[in-house]
């Protein structure tokens, strides 16, 4: 099973200063991982690398579109039970 660590990371195409991480599940949902400044994770302040945060905002996508909410402050414990929660 995929989980945070298999996360690919790149700097956030919207949001200076910010990174986001996509991660493609068996069943076809798109797992999104954002932080950096005005995104829902701690800190919320820039930075460059998943190091730079204790938390996260998590997001789910299928071929229809956003799945539910997105989930704030989650730490890579509550991320890997999402992305289980998901599979």
């Amino acid at each position: 099973m995929k989980q945070f660590k298999d996360v690919k990371w790149k700097s956030h195409s919207v949001v200076p200063n910010a990174i986001q991480g996509m991660l493609n599940l068996e069943n076809g949902i798109e797992v999104s991982i954002v932080a950096g400044p005005s995104m829902y994770c701690s800190p919320k302040a820039p930075g460059y690398s998943t190091d730079d945060f204790t938390s996260f905002e998590v997001a789910f996508f299928n071929e229809d579109g956003l799945i539910g909410e997105p989930e704030g402050w989650q730490d890579v414990d509550q991320i890997n039970k999402l992305i289980e929660k998901h599979s």
